[in-house]
């Protein structure tokens, strides 16, 4: 995402098969420059993440957060995430995470 000619935020994504039966999205990063946070900027490059899975037959859409991230919690389940599972010490911190999903099909 550009401010004029800044970076204000990125989203990193591919699409994989997922035991060779399902494509599978995963979101490996989202980020958004603090100062453009509250705009809807990681929300509309989720959505555009999506969208281009979707376009390329993506059955669902997986991800990692930190279990004390509560905005990435939020922003998430509000474009229709649940919570999958919890992977306990996953971080390097020692901080557990969760696993989205967002199945499509």
């Amino acid at each position: 995402a550009m401010h004029g000619k800044e970076c204000v935020g990125a989203i990193v994504c591919k699409l994989d098969i997922h035991r060779k039966v399902i494509k599978r999205g995963y979101i490996a990063m989202l980020a958004v420059d603090i100062k453009y946070r509250k705009r809807k900027i990681g929300s509309n490059l989720v959505r555009r993440a999506i969208r281009a899975m979707v376009e390329d037959d993506a059955d669902e859409v997986v991800l990692e957060t930190e279990i004390t991230n509560r905005p990435a919690l939020r922003l998430y389940e509000n474009l229709g995430f649940v919570r999958d599972k919890r992977l306990f010490r996953y971080y390097l911190n020692g901080v557990d995470a969760l696993r989205l999903k967002l199945w499509l099909r």
